[in-house]
């Protein structure tokens, strides 16, 4: 059975994960670099297949990506997200008009923040 002050440290835990995720959620639409930032480790990979081929940036390379990509209409989705003691993972698509991304992040906490550590992503064409 859990305790009252239980129950509130795992709302708690979810709303510091959930501000991370809404960081990138809310941000990577609109190439608010600043709230995209926030939500990655400083040393944190992006990794995806591109034409057969594992293609990997350091966060500053991706960013730089972000920045120089066309604005579209985007809807972000929070399709799942979990954790145990200091690690989670979370799922999410960003869906355009005419291509989806489905983005699998690993996250950490740190110093009281939950932070994406690593993005594998897949580049789903829309019909």
């Amino acid at each position: 059975m859990q305790t009252p002050a239980i129950k509130v440290g795992v709302e708690d835990e979810k709303q510091l994960i959930l501000l991370t995720l809404n960081d990138y959620l809310e941000g990577r639409p609109v190439k608010n670099m600043e709230r995209l930032r926030a939500a990655f480790h400083p040393d944190a990979h992006i990794r995806t297949i591109m034409e057969g081929k594992l293609m990997q940036w350091t966060l500053p390379q991706y960013l730089d990506l972000v920045a120089q990509a066309t604005l579209q209409k985007c809807q972000p989705q929070l399709l799942s997200y979990n954790w145990d003691g200091d690690t989670g993972a979370a799922q999410v698509q960003l869906t355009f008009d005419t291509f989806r991304f489905i983005d699998r992040f690993n996250l950490i906490r740190l110093e009281g923040k939950w932070q994406i550590v690593d993005k594998v992503s897949y580049r789903e064409e829309l019909k």
